[in-house]
């Protein structure tokens, strides 16, 4: 967990679950600046890589905010959830099925459409926003642009596609990641 020095608990934080595909859920350096410009606290499981069944990474994620919040408040409006390749894809699943939870989701270079949500869980979605970010030389570019497409055909409008150009299968850069946020912080 990495909370920003500018934490104030008098002015609540959003909260970033990010879902690595790697064991690792450390924060690159080059995006802390973002996350204390945003007022954001970033979490993120270790050991809950793309060999962790998908159901246990989900859980890990959907526990986070709560761990976040004891001892941080948290804006409730601004807990996100991320991933990265097999992390976006999770990512997309835990995003509709815990629409209620998660109000917005970023998938970098890899998403998935989810399977069997009630009409509840969908019209909670439908409120959220979702950023898909890949590159022109990201491998999975299809797929996320496809997902992409997906969610817009299912009824979910608030949606984004980044399409960075020169980018191969990696994460963002700060300012695309803020950018990505920017779009989750809007509100209709």
């Amino acid at each position: 967990m990495y909370v920003p020095r500018s934490y104030d608990p008098g002015r609540p934080a959003g909260l970033m679950v990010y879902i690595s595909p790697t064991s690792s859920g450390q924060l690159r350096a080059d995006w802390q600046p973002v996350m204390e410009e945003e007022n954001l606290i970033w979490i993120s499981a270790n050991r809950s890589g793309n060999r962790r069944p998908t159901r246990k990474r989900i859980l890990l994620a959907s526990l986070a905010p709560y761990v976040a919040a004891q001892g941080h408040e948290i804006d409730p409006a601004r807990v996100y959830l991320s991933g990265f390749s097999g992390g976006g894809k999770a990512a997309g699943i835990a995003s509709i099925h815990l629409a209620g939870l998660f109000k917005g989701a970023v998938f970098i270079c890899g998403a998935e459409m989810w399977s069997d949500v009630g009409s509840e869980h969908f019209a909670i979605a439908a409120e959220n926003r979702y950023v898909f970010v890949t590159g022109t030389r990201d491998f999975n570019r299809m797929l996320t642009k496809e997902v992409h497409e997906e969610f817009g055909r299912a009824g979910l409008a608030n949606t984004k596609l980044m399409v960075i150009p020169g980018m191969d299968h990696r994460t963002p850069d700060a300012e695309h990641l803020r950018e990505s946020i920017l779009y989750l912080d809007r509100r209709n």
